[in-house]
């Protein structure tokens, strides 16, 4: 026998999808009802897109400014690196020069054929063009470096503003209010003329070809409620079995939210916003005595029930156990086979026993 936890419930569309507005605009234009069905990449609003369009041009131009920007500087720096490599390559030269001829008069010197001054000079000479090659060499080192530098920046402003521009063009092409998926509008704003802000809820577009239930069970029973469980969904005298695929972490007015998937998504019966009975099933017990439930008196540590005994109906205490929807469990009092009144038997509360005439064998 199953123990049941009964809730209310409401048939929603498995999957929908929020259209927002993605700038603040005004609506011109509604162009489908809610009910419609509609294909992706129907447009379901026109909104006023003049402010969003001025925005997207002024920021294309602006990008194309910070690229020729970007170009020039990029052609600056190279034109800097060029002429200092061109500078020590030349300082290079000088000091080869310079070192060939202090080479040169260093033999003579030793010859005696050039003057201990022309040999000093020419030392001195030697020494100022290794140090302004050296000093090239850094100013060369550095100007790569704040190369490197600026590249970056240039860098990050050309990405920021083409994101901007590229935000821009997508905010243009979204101000159509489209959907985004095959399925019927469920709602849409109807106000043509009224203002939206970015972020407010244009229209939703369901899928009607799979549904789920959304119940509400109290907080007493809480604890009781896990994802995973079985559960039955009741509709007319149909049973759609499903589990219980999420529990909401938090109670609000006295209520935890419950979302049941069907194991039939998509049965005919299911309709958006239909109320229906949820059976959450909490346990399971293999043998079980079971009794119809019915209209039954309150006695000490149970119930009071009246069991059909020959031409009688005697009132015999019963203790129940674990209960759905449909029957209670027998813990004591009752015996397989027993038949039982289910009908109203409170004008006998004061008596222990009823005759029954013309009593059949089906009689409840």
């Amino acid at each position: 026998m199953a123990a049941t936890l009964s809730a209310p419930g409401t048939v929603v569309p498995e999957s929908e999808r929020v259209i927002s507005s993605p700038i603040d605009s005004r609506i011109l234009r509604v162009l489908v009802q809610p009910g419609a069905a509609v294909m992706a990449g129907t447009p379901l609003l026109e909104l006023d897109t003049t402010g969003p369009a001025l925005a997207a041009a002024r920021l294309r131009k602006e990008l194309r400014l910070k690229e020729a920007a970007a170009e020039r500087a990029a052609l600056a720096l190279e034109g800097t690196l060029s002429s200092l490599e061109s500078r020590v390559e030349v300082a290079g030269l000088t000091l080869s020069t310079w070192g060939a001829s202090l080479e040169r008069n260093r033999k003579l010197f030793a010859e005696g054929l050039v003057s201990e001054e022309l040999l000093r000079q020419s030392e001195l000479d030697e020494a100022r063009t290794r140090v302004e090659v050296a000093r090239l060499k850094d100013e060369m080192r550095l100007a790569r470096r704040s190369a490197d530098v600026e590249r970056g920046s240039l860098e990050i402003e050309l990405a920021t503003a083409r994101s901007e521009a590229a935000q821009a063009e997508r905010e243009l092409a979204l101000s159509a209010a489209r959907s985004e998926a095959d399925g019927v509008v469920t709602f849409v704003a109807t106000e043509e003329g009224s203002a939206v802000r970015k972020g407010d809820v244009l229209a939703r577009v369901a899928d009607l070809t799979a549904f789920r239930v959304d119940a509400l069970v109290p907080d007493v029973h809480a604890a009781r409620v896990a994802p995973g469980q079985e559960a039955l969904v009741r509709i007319d005298d149909a049973r759609l079995p499903g589990t219980i695929r999420r529990v909401a972490p938090e109670v609000r007015e006295g209520q935890v939210a419950v979302s049941v998937s069907l194991s039939e998504r998509a049965h005919a019966l299911l309709r958006p916003s239909l109320r229906v009975d949820v059976e959450i099933v909490t346990g399971r017990k293999e043998r079980a005595l079971r009794l119809p439930r019915g209209s039954f008196g309150a006695a000490e540590g149970g119930v009071s029930v009246w069991v059909l005994k020959g031409d009688e109906a005697v009132r015999t205490a019963v203790r129940l156990g674990v209960s759905n929807a449909d029957r209670y469990e027998v813990l004591s009092g009752l015996a397989d086979g027993d038949e039982v009144v289910l009908s109203e038997m409170t004008d006998y509360a004061h008596l222990t026993r009823v005759g029954v005439k013309g009593r059949k064998g089906e009689t409840r």
